[in-house]
């Protein structure tokens, strides 16, 4: 069974290996989301890689903790911890009457 973790509009599907040739990002920002907010984390290795319309990079997580803005009052931060592991990078998209259309959070 595959193990994923959603934040927002973004999967992080494990996986057992990196693919070869990645070069690692100094970001901290993962994706700007659709409404200019950062998915943004604290440890870990970014690796961004266009594979197809979903998959966009890769992640190893090592004591990640995730960030994106609450879309409510004051903008606070909202934290996630994601397993360690490593993890291919989906934008997500849901089935909405017969159609894929990307996830908007």
């Amino acid at each position: 069974m595959t193990k994923a973790f959603r934040h927002g509009e973004i999967a992080f599907v494990k996986i057992s290996d990196l693919p070869k040739g990645l070069k690692q990002e100094k970001s901290k920002v993962i994706m700007q989301g659709s409404h200019n907010n950062s998915h943004s984390f604290d440890n870990g290795k970014l690796y961004f890689k266009k594979v197809n319309t979903y998959v966009f990079g890769y992640f190893v997580a090592k004591n990640t903790i995730l960030f994106h803005p609450d879309h409510g009052a004051g903008k606070r931060i909202k934290k996630a911890k994601l397993p360690d592991g490593i993890y291919e990078l989906r934008k997500q998209q849901e089935f909405i009457n017969s159609e894929l259309k990307p996830v908007i959070d």
